[in-house]
């Protein structure tokens, strides 16, 4: 995984005022790391960071429930399989 999802992982941390640990494989919704006020400021920060635009009428929302499946669908150079829209 390389630089862009670094800032995604510190983008997460810094949301809580607490250190809250995480692994790339978390489910960042679930677990509330990004809660639904903060979603869409998150995303705009992965377009931001990645240069991919996002659909938000077309958005699928598993592409962002953990950094690992983000750095799929954003960062890799060749995405496994990943819809960035439905």
């Amino acid at each position: 995984m390389g630089r862009g999802i670094d800032k995604i992982r510190e983008y997460i941390a810094n949301k809580h005022d607490h250190s809250r640990s995480f692994s790339d494989d978390d489910d960042i919704i679930e677990n509330r790391l990004i809660d639904s006020l903060q979603f869409v400021e998150f995303i705009h920060y992965i377009e931001e960071i990645s240069g991919i635009s996002v659909d938000m009428e077309d958005l699928d929302i598993e592409n962002f429930r953990t950094v690992s499946r983000i750095d799929r669908a954003f960062f890799s150079r060749e995405p496994q399989n990943v819809e960035l829209s439905r």
